[in-house]
């Protein structure tokens, strides 16, 4: 052997620091060249500015090259001494991407499902897995004191490792658990106080019914909860959280359904995991469009690390989507034309075509066309076989929109199809309680911006991105919502809205809405160069830099007042909320569920005061917890004059037609059967308060009564209870279903004593099963005669295209109400059938 090193003239630098340097050592892969710009920018104001940072948000815009970035830092961090390097992804898929470019790039890192590598215990190597592998309460880190000590740890994709931490913390159990039915059982009187009609339905096991336990009953009985838990911890479904949640069961949410429950904590013990709550370095990778203000809950960084992130100044944007609605662009262009189109199997297409669906129960039209829907355990499979060029079929995937790289020619076309659904059932009682708040919202925009980003992965990838389903449309199109999206996504919307401008003026007269779409998509496709310098043009007119995080003072103050609650300073943590919600909100919905928080912080030191408070949360937000004590049912009454005037501010808050047409779309659509509960009736109650009437949600806001109430005229109402989930060939109403309605008309005669009311099921069969039977006048709503009344709705409306709707006159709507069937002689007489026995 020969020895080379007593012949150089100067000394070996064995392990450089600057990742520049670092990189220009490595054995790289024949194709990888030098560091692209950005990156070389970005590393060098690392190294020279930021490599002393604990903390430290890199934003960088899709197809930038962050992974080498990451990487590079890491190794820098593993040749300065300071201990082990941790590459963290939210999915295996991501594990495998990132650990084979470190291969191609000379990097040396290490894989395993099992034991830690020696390689990296031993700083040789950077350790790439999961997010998983280290959250959880089993981790092979460890937890607590017994935590493995690292120097460097590094979150790629950050927000959805956010979500898998969250999920590695929670306990869910199956309706079929054990300990599902202890609990169910020791909270029973609980959630019947808190819908005695929910919780018949969760006892049923209905999917779509769900009841929080109250936050008073969960403290007071958190030590029983736990000794169930405990009994039932070796089971799959509480092993891997119960370590991180036996010692603070009592600062958890339960949240309990039909087909399971949830048992969350308010805040993730982010302290016992000491691998990540000690690291001497902590990167956290972001998209340049996404918020990051989720980063002080959910990763307990600072607020002025999330503010000040590591960014590339000279970056506008990257990647060119052409963002298309085709309700917008044609009327005839809906949901169920664009499905037909896009579902059918091409076997000479040259790209992908992928489209993301909130839920498996509404892609079935695509399946049915020719699809190929994918299913959890071939995902994988699937996406990969748009990578081998396997193009013919278009692939749809349920309720994915990060994690997934499909680049290039994998996909050109990529459809979202409606709105995306609360996962959780945390998730889904928070959306009923705030449906309207910027933080539900920014759960919905961001999940729209990463599902946008799939399919877009380079600045020089291009995609055609389709949006369609007017709950989508809406959530793009209202100010309060569109505000929410990064700068560079508001901008590709509103694109968007001016192609479907555009193509109604330069469309030839005669063509059809569907060739008017091919032919668009195709200049995408084919390259158009008048669209290519369209989209730069109008792209370059956004500003550099990162972008202010939007939500982060909500994000910051919930962090502060549940860490003040958490140790005992009830008070102080009070005093937070109320600081808040004096300076910061105006919404009386979004100031309830903060007197809320506030009465639970206060609970353990006063009952009394606590369900004060409580009282006073409910009264500016009925969707929220009902009181022990206290509660006082508003009646809802109207006259015949006042409708009017109801109709006409209803119309008011619309600026044009389109979105009240937009708006009045979303709620018509879901007025339909097999659609879910909530959902169904929500859209009644907008229903009914678009035809002027004054409407309440009983079972939903006072716990109690039907699910619906319109009321009318003076001393008239009309109560709804809704079966939307019964399919359309059911037989017959069953004797829960009747016992429900009798229920809800016996609430009615207490509280509205002497009214004249008209009793409704939306159910789609007339007969009653053996044993059924109502004490009153109940009539049915079926399928036929509900979307008659939807038609005529839709037709009420639609006359006031071209009028001014700020200056509307009463007579004529009068008279569209009488022509379309819509006044209240009508809605009692003319869309329902009486019942008759089997």
């Amino acid at each position: 052997m020969v020895d080379f090193t007593k012949r150089l003239t100067k000394k070996i630098d064995e392990k450089p620091l600057d990742p520049v340097k670092i990189y220009d050592k490595l054995d790289r892969a024949s194709d990888k060249g030098p560091l692209r710009p950005v990156q070389h920018a970005i590393l060098s104001e690392w190294h020279g500015n930021h490599r002393s940072d604990k903390d430290l948000v890199l934003k960088l815009n899709t197809g930038q090259g962050k992974t080498l970035i990451g990487l590079l830092m890491l190794q820098s961090k593993l040749n300065e001494g300071l201990g082990p390097a941790l590459y963290l992804c939210p999915n295996k898929f991501l594990v495998n991407q990132t650990y084979n470019e470190a291969i191609q790039f000379g990097i040396n890192c290490v894989l395993t499902e099992d034991e830690l590598p020696d390689e990296f215990v031993d700083c040789t190597a950077i350790f790439v897995t999961s997010v998983q592998k280290l959250f959880n309460g089993l981790s092979k880190f460890g937890i607590g004191p017994r935590s493995m000590g690292i120097g460097s740890i590094l979150m790629d994709d950050a927000h959805s490792c956010i979500q898998a931490i969250r999920d590695s913390c929670v306990i869910r159990l199956k309706q079929t658990d054990q300990a599902y039915a202890e609990i169910l059982t020791l909270f029973e009187e609980s959630l019947k106080e808190q819908g005695s009609g929910t919780y018949a339905d969760i006892v049923r096991k209905e999917f779509a019914a769900f009841l929080p336990v109250p936050y008073w009953d969960w403290y007071d009985r958190h030590i029983e909860v736990s000794a169930i838990l405990s009994k039932h911890s070796a089971g799959e479904a509480i092993k891997f959280a119960w370590p991180l949640l036996r010692d603070m069961v009592k600062d958890c949410l339960c949240v309990i359904s039909g087909a399971g429950l949830e048992i969350s904590p308010y805040l993730p013990p982010l302290h016992m995991f000491g691998t990540y709550h000690g690291a001497k370095h902590r990167f956290f990778m972001s998209a340049t469009v996404t918020d990051d203000s989720l980063f002080t809950k959910g990763l307990g960084i600072s607020e002025k690390t999330v503010t000040d992130p590591l960014v590339y100044k000279a970056e506008k944007w990257s990647g060119e989507k052409m963002v298309l609605i085709p309700s917008l662009i044609h009327a005839d262009l809906t949901r169920e034309t664009v499905v037909e189109i896009l579902a059918k199997p091409v076997a000479s297409r040259k790209f992908g075509v992928v489209a993301l669906s909130p839920s498996f129960e509404r892609c079935k039209d695509w399946k049915g066309y020719g699809a190929i829907v994918a299913q959890k355990e071939d995902i994988d499979t699937r996406v990969q076989a748009l990578r081998d060029k396997s193009y013919g079929e278009t692939l749809v995937i349920v309720n994915r929109y990060d994690g997934i790289d499909l680049p290039d020619d994998s996909c050109r076309i990529l459809i979202l199809d409606r709105r995306p659904s609360p996962e959780t059932l945390l998730d889904r009682y928070t959306e009923v309680c705030r449906p309207n708040s910027d933080v539900t919202t920014t759960k919905v925009t961001r999940t729209i911006e990463q599902g946008m980003g799939r399919a877009v992965r380079g600045e020089k990838d291009y995609c055609v991105v389709i949006l369609m389903g007017p709950d989508l449309i809406r959530a793009i199109r209202t100010k309060d919502a569109r505000k929410l999206f990064s700068a560079q996504t508001q901008l590709q919307i509103e694109l968007g809205f001016e192609i479907a401008r555009l193509s109604k003026e330069d469309t030839p007269e005669g063509t059809t809405p569907v060739n008017t779409l091919r032919s668009i998509i195709n200049q995408s496709i084919k390259r158009d160069p008048g669209w290519k310098e369209f989209y730069v043009e109008k792209m370059n007119a956004l500003s550099a830099g990162a972008a202010t995080p939007k939500m982060l003072h909500i994000f910051a103050t919930e962090l502060k007042a549940e860490l003040m609650y958490q140790e005992g300073k009830y008070d102080k943590a009070a005093s937070i909320i109320d600081d808040f919600i004096d300076t910061s909100l105006k919404d009386d919905a979004e100031k309830g569920w903060y007197l809320q928080e506030k009465a639970r912080y206060l609970y353990p030191k006063s009952k009394s005061e606590s369900n004060k408070v409580q009282v006073g949360a409910h009264q500016k937000n009925r969707f929220l917890l009902r009181p022990k004590t206290g509660m006082t049912v508003t009646k809802v009454t109207i006259t015949s004059q006042k409708r009017i005037e109801n109709i006409v501010a209803w119309i008011g808050q619309f600026d044009t037609f389109d979105e009240l047409l937009l708006s009045l779309d979303e709620t018509l659509s879901s007025l339909r059967f097999m659609v879910d509960a909530d959902t169904f009736e929500k859209s009644f109650d907008q229903l009914g308060k678009a035809l002027g009437f004054e409407c309440q949600r009983p079972d939903k806001e006072w716990k109690a009564g039907p699910d619906n109430l319109w009321a009318l005229r003076d001393g008239e109402h009309l109560l709804v209870e809704c079966k939307s989930e019964v399919a359309l060939n059911r037989a017959e109403v069953n004797r829960h279903e009747t016992g429900q309605m009798n229920n809800s008309c016996s609430w009615f005669d207490k509280v509205y004593p002497g009214s004249k009311v008209k009793r409704l099921m939306i159910i789609p069969t007339l007969r009653l099963a053996n044993g059924a039977g109502f004490n009153d006048e109940v009539e049915a709503l079926r399928n036929e005669k509900l979307q008659k009344l939807v038609t005529n709705v839709r037709a009420f409306f639609n006359e006031l295209k071209g009028l001014d709707l700020k200056n509307l006159s009463e007579k004529q709507l009068q008279h569209f109400i009488d022509l379309h069937e819509l006044k209240v002689e009508d809605i009692v007489s003319k869309y329902s059938e009486k019942f008759r026995k089997a």
